[in-house]
């Protein structure tokens, strides 16, 4: 019994020494990215701008982004980088997606990262212009005075007759 007791402490001990000793997940970091937008709905001619930051990227190899959105490309330089679109003219609202990819090297492995982004354009109502400058609500329309002029005589005769009758 005490030959097997001494076994397991010495399968213990083992065990530790080789679980205690190896190197953490954190000893090798990972490349992550961050992307972010300013704003996802525009009307046309307004800027959206895109960020992008490169997190653990070697510093010694170039990094760099590509911002796409509505058939743009824009490239940028550095671990950290910025780009604006100015938005289409459109009719119709519509959805126009916005991707920004990160490239860099983790311990000279090239590694990529990819965000992507839904804008939307939203489309300006136009009214139609009427004579001063208002909208039109209905007021100009003569046949509906008249009714309710011939609406409001009925009713007050109505009421005097009723009057009339009961005196």
């Amino acid at each position: 019994m005490k030959k097997l007791a001494a076994l397991c402490i010495a399968a213990l001990g083992a065990a530790l020494l080789v679980l205690g000793t190896a190197p953490g997940a954190s000893a090798y970091p990972d490349l992550t990215c961050h992307a972010t937008v300013d704003r996802q709905v525009v009307r046309p001619g307004q800027t959206v701008t895109a960020t992008g930051e490169i997190i653990g990227a070697d510093t010694n190899r170039p990094a760099g982004w590509t911002f796409r959105w509505n058939g743009v490309t824009k490239q940028r330089e550095g671990i950290a980088a910025r780009a604006t679109f100015t938005a289409p003219k459109v009719t119709h609202s519509r959805v126009i997606r916005l991707a920004a990819t990160g490239t860099a090297s983790l311990n000279g492995v090239p590694r990529t990262c990819v965000h992507h982004f839904d804008i939307t354009v939203a489309a300006v109502q136009v009214s139609a212009p009427s004579d001063s400058g208002l909208p039109g609500t209905g007021g100009p329309f003569l046949w509906v005075l008249v009714a309710a002029v011939a609406l409001l005589l009925a009713g007050g005769g109505t009421v005097v007759a009723s009057r009339r009758r009961r005196g």
